[in-house]
């Protein structure tokens, strides 16, 4: 199975920076309740959508090849 991590609607810079705050959010939020083990896995899930769509992202070929 690849990992495709470059959709078109990611391109934009502001949506993957909300997605990764939603998941940062989300892990306060199990801390906050004291769900450590909810808090770990999801503060995995930030970690690895950070550097996937923040730091490692490639813009999908859709957006790159505009004809027209």
């Amino acid at each position: 199975m690849a990992n495709n991590t470059s959709h078109p609607f990611l391109d934009p810079l502001w949506r993957r920076v909300v997605l990764i705050g939603a998941c940062a959010a989300w892990c306060v939020v199990e801390l906050l309740y004291g769900t450590p083990m909810w808090a770990t896995l999801v503060g995995a899930v930030t970690v690895y959508g950070a550097y996937a769509y923040l730091y490692a992202y490639t813009p999908s070929s859709r957006n790159t090849d505009k004809e027209g």
